[in-house]
Order: structure tokens, then C-alpha cells, then sequence
């Protein structure tokens, strides 16, 4: 009966251990999840926000124009409107002159005068990164070689560490993350009483057959003017200053699926520097491995990974990560007899999982290594090398 009975009880205290840890188990993912889509919780929000007047300042940039009866490039222009005050802000600057190259995204990514997602516009800065207006400048139109770009514009290279979706319909979300983050990137229907010409005020959809899908950038709000969440997203445009109220337009909350797609960006994050020219021996046999490194650094601390090209066709695995101006060494066997240039590159790590790839450095200058003779060949060709070998006073060409 005692047995019994304490049998009993053990497996009483086994399941109530069970139903708790299951019972935390269950608050911790919620809580969990609940921090990946919110930006925060229980934050008290001004009434009105605008990026254009931040006591006293102005961290947004002029508006521009990207000619949309040329080239439906709205996606490079609403991404960089906010991305301009972002960099703005990142540097506590509002000061600073930011003009971001349209064309370079235009000419260099996918997107096209035809159009673009925003995601992928996204996606693209933060591997590729951004480059300046006077770099290359706009030209409305998608024909322009990306290689058109100035000489130098490396040097100039940033991109964003990350970029977060807010919840579809959130108005608090995303009323949070322009105060805490800065000017969004947004995608909205547009309709014919909106475009191509609207007088102004607070726009509601009216009238007219939806005309195409367009990215604006949303630079603030107002709920003084309405009920709870009833108010207004202050926007800026890209079709000129002619346009709206000066180039910008205020929409009311749930028009148009304004707050459907909006993603709010962090920064910033520089490409790795030119890696060092790879360091081995510049001759062998066809047919034998071989071992190479180099060295890199990253401007902004971050970890980096390194892939080399063995001047064959063939690259390394990306290796790493490792830390910033860390050597990392890679072995390499050609089958063939040539002489090939051995060059490496780095890419740095902007998150936490090892998929987490930043921006790519470029090529480091290349290695010329021989390989004239395979295995069995000139007698006379492996004596020198059997003597090279052993004598380092002996010229190595």
C-alpha cells in the first residue's frame, strides 16, 4: 500500500512539473513572438509626428521627381526617401546634404522602369548597399549600364543590418516605428482620383478605376483630427513638387492598403575593405594542394567571412566567420598546367545566425601562381624545384 501510494505521488508531482513547464514553455513563445512583430509595448505616442519638424529640425530631403510617364521607379524612390532621413538620423545630423542614386538601384539591381517589390528593394540595399547621387545620377531609365556608376564609389558604399516588416493593419506598430526608427518605406493602390493629379488635403479614395501599385515614403501622422486611430499618415511623393501639396500628400488611416507593406530600416553597415594579396607560393605541380590565405577588416567591427577564386572557374566555400583581421587559410589543387591569379574576397556577418550576410567587399589584388609543369615532366625544370626547395637564397620567379 505504501508502494502504491508513493507511486502515486511521485507521478502526481512528475505531471504538475509537466503541465507548468508546458504552461512557461507556452508564455515564453508568446512573449516571444509577440517581440518579433511588435516594435515595443505600452508606449505613450504624441498625437502628431513629423519627420519634417522635429523640434525645430528637418530630417526628411527635398522631394524629387522620378518622371512616372518614363519609368515606374516609385520602388527606389520611396525606399530611398526614407532611407535618406534614416542615415540622417543614424548620423544625429539633420543637417547633412543625403542624396541617394536612384539609377544606381535602377541600373545595377533587378527593379526596372516596369517596377519592383519592395522586399526585394530592401533585400538588395542591405547585400548590395547604396550609393550617392552624384555617383550616378538619375536619368529615368533602366537601359543606363550599371557600370556607368563614378570612379571611386566604393568609397562611398553603405547599406542598412536590417529591415522588419510591421504587422499588416497595425496603425500603433507603425505609428511607434516612425518615432522610434524614422521616415518607413510603404506600398499603397493607387487610384484614378489620386493620379495623376490630386488637389490636396486629407485624401480617401473617391472615384475611379485602380491605376497600379505604387512606394511612397510615410514621414509622419496626425490624430488630432479624427477619433482614436481615425487620423492620417503624412507621406512623401515622388512625382515632383507640382504634385499634391508640394510633392507630399496626407492619407487617411486604412486607405488605399497603406499600411499593409511597411517596413521600417536599421543601420547603418559598411562593406568590408579590399582584403590583403593572398599569400603563398607562386609556382608548383599541377596535380598537388596547396595552401593560400589573406587577411581582412571590416570599418564597422563586424565578423567576416572570406571566399577565394582560384582563378580556374572555381571559388572556396565561403570560410568563416571569423573576426575582423583575422587570417583564415584555404588549400587548393589545379589539374592542369597554366598560371592562374588567385584573388579572395570578404563579406560581413550583420546578424545573428551565420546566414546573416552583409555587403561583399571587392576582389583583393591578384596571385599569379605557375603551374608549367605536372608531375613526370622536365628533369631539369624539377631538379630547380627540388633545389629551390632547399636553398632560399635560390631566385623564386
Amino acid at each position: 500500500m505504501y508502494i502504491v501510494r508513493k507511486k502515486f505521488v511521485i507521478y502526481f508531482l512528475v505531471g504538475v512539473m509537466l503541465f507548468f513547464s508546458f504552461f512557461i514553455y507556452s508564455a515564453a513563445s508568446t512573449v516571444l513572438t509577440d517581440s518579433q512583430v511588435n516594435v515595443s509595448s505600452n508606449t505613450e505616442l504624441p498625437e502628431k509626428w513629423d519627420w519634417r519638424d522635429v523640434e525645430g529640425d528637418d530630417w526628411c530631403t527635398p522631394i524629387r521627381d522620378q518622371i512616372q510617364d518614363e519609368c515606374g521607379s516609385c520602388w527606389a524612390f520611396g525606399t530611398l526617401g526614407a532611407l535618406e532621413s534614416t542615415y540622417k538620423i543614424w548620423m544625429n545630423d539633420a543637417s547633412l546634404d543625403v542624396d541617394l542614386s536612384e539609377q544606381y538601384i535602377l541600373s545595377c539591381s533587378d527593379g526596372s522602369c516596369d517596377g519592383w517589390y519592395l522586399p526585394m528593394t530592401l533585400d538588395w540595399i542591405e547585400s548590395q548597399g547604396i550609393i550617392f547621387e552624384n555617383c550616378m545620377p538619375y536619368e529615368s531609365d533602366d537601359t543606363i549600364p550599371c557600370e556607368s556608376k563614378c570612379d571611386g564609389w566604393r568609397d562611398q558604399l553603405f547599406g542598412t543590418t536590417d529591415y522588419t516588416r510591421l504587422p499588416p493593419g497595425d496603425i500603433p506598430s507603425i505609428k511607434e516605428a516612425i518615432v522610434t526608427y524614422g521616415p518607413l518605406p510603404a506600398s499603397m493602390d493607387i487610384y484614378a482620383d489620386f493620379y495623376p493629379t490630386w488637389e490636396g488635403g486629407v485624401y480617401e479614395y473617391n472615384y475611379g478605376d485602380f491605376v497600379f501599385g505604387h512606394v511612397v515614403t510615410i514621414v509622419g501622422y496626425d490624430d488630432t483630427e479624427g477619433d482614436k486611430d481615425r487620423g492620417y499618415w503624412i507621406c512623401k511623393n515622388s512625382w515632383g513638387s507640382d504634385w499634391g501639396e508640394n510633392g507630399w500628400f496626407r492619407i487617411k488611416f486604412g486607405e488605399c492598403k497603406i499600411e499593409n507593406s511597411v517596413y521600417y530600416l536599421e543601420g547603418p553597415n559598411h562593406p568590408p575593405g579590399k582584403p590583403e594579396t593572398p599569400r603563398g607560393t607562386n609556382h608548383g605541380k599541377a596535380g598537388e594542394a596547396y595552401t593560400f590565405s589573406s587577411v581582412g577588416t571590416d570599418p564597422d567591427g563586424d565578423r567576416i567571412f572570406y571566399q577565394f577564386d582560384w582563378g580556374d572557374g572555381d571559388q572556396s566555400a565561403w570560410k568563416g566567420p571569423v573576426q575582423s583581421g583575422e587570417r583564415v587559410e584555404a588549400n587548393y589543387t589545379w589539374d592542369e598546367d597554366g598560371t592562374y591569379s588567385v584573388t579572395v574576397k570578404t563579406m560581413d556577418l550583420i546578424g545573428p545566425n551565420t546566414y546573416d550576410f552583409g555587403m561583399q567587399s571587392e576582389y583583393s589584388d591578384s596571385l599569379e601562381v605557375a603551374m608549367p609543369h605536372s608531375q613526370g615532366s622536365n628533369p631539369l625544370r624539377l631538379l630547380y624545384e627540388y633545389l629551390l626547395e632547399r636553398f632560399s637564397f635560390l631566385p623564386n620567379h
